[in-house]
Parts: structure tokens; C-alpha cells; sequence
């Protein structure tokens, strides 16, 4: 019965190692941008951090904000509510990024870092506040949590979009 905890934990949860066994709790990070609520399980977030220089790249599509420095490494800043073809926000509005491991490191960084104006909130998520919710969108998965819509971003679909900038 814990096909519903699964959609967290499946969304990169198994590539990065977690030990997933028969839990029924994952702990996640949930944050709400201009026009819906995302979670993200902590397996796949390296650190939420102050927003930082960003370096804009020419000719990158709209969703890529640029390239920001973090511990030394040069990573790839989004613009979610882009990719999600919703109202964005402006870059230099940003106040934190969520750095966000890429386990299968197809062609670019082997981190993501997305742009956020709010302040991530813990969360400890079980069976009981799941449900299945109509999938919408190729770059999420969709889910209700205490009965809310929530998001989780495909960490793959990310991979591949920031690759083709990258590689370019």
C-alpha cells in the first residue's frame, strides 16, 4: 500500500541511493512559487542557498536564467515557472536557490539550481496525505498532499533541457 509514497520516493529518490525499504515517511521540501506548490524529496536537494551572481549565457532560451558560481562550481540557474509556461518571476528577484543533484549528469553540471522567492518549508510526508492527481505536465509529476496540488519536477526532463543549452 505504499504505491503512493513511491511517486515521492520515485521521482530520483531510488537514483541517489535512498534506502527506501518498507518506510512509509519521506522527508521533503515544499515551496510555493507565483502560480502552484512544489515538493521535493531531499534526496534530490544538495542545499538551499542565497541567490547569487547569475551570468547570463547568449541565446539561451527564456527558462535559463544563466550560470551562478556554488562552492566553486559553475551551475546552471532555471526559471521554473518558464519551463511550466507560467507568470515568472525575474531572475534578480530571487532571494535562494535550491541546488538540486542530477544523478544521471547527461552532458551538463551535476547540479541544478532553480531560482525561488519563498522559504522552503520541512516536511515529513506518509501515505495517509497522498493522492493520485491528474497528470498534466511532461516536465512534473502531479500529486495532492492534504489535499492540495503539488508538483515534482522531473529531475531528467531538467537534465535534458539544460544539456541542449549547455552542449550548444
Amino acid at each position: 500500500m505504499n504505491q503512493n509514497i513511491n511517486i515521492i520516493e520515485g521521482v530520483e529518490a531510488h537514483k541517489m541511493g535512498a534506502n527506501t525499504g518498507l518506510d512509509t515517511q519521506v522527508r521533503c521540501l515544499t515551496l510555493n512559487f507565483f502560480s502552484y506548490k512544489m515538493i521535493l524529496p531531499n534526496a534530490v536537494v544538495a542545499e538551499v542557498t542565497e541567490m547569487g551572481k547569475i551570468e547570463p549565457r547568449l541565446g539561451a532560451p527564456d527558462w535559463f536564467a544563466g550560470i551562478m558560481s556554488w562552492r566553486e562550481q559553475e551551475i546552471p540557474v532555471l526559471v521554473f515557472e518558464k519551463i511550466m509556461h507560467s507568470e515568472a518571476s525575474r531572475p534578480q528577484n530571487y532571494r535562494r536557490v535550491i541546488i538540486l543533484n542530477t544523478p544521471n549528469n547527461k552532458g551538463c553540471a551535476p547540479f541544478i539550481a532553480l531560482g525561488c522567492q519563498s522559504i522552503p518549508s520541512l516536511s515529513l510526508v506518509d501515505e495517509g496525505r497522498l493522492a493520485p492527481a491528474e497528470q498534466k505536465e511532461p516536465q512534473v509529476v502531479s500529486i495532492k498532499l492534504d489535499g492540495e496540488q503539488y508538483i515534482i519536477p522531473r529531475i531528467d526532463f531538467l537534465e535534458q533541457k539544460v544539456s541542449s543549452v549547455m552542449s550548444e
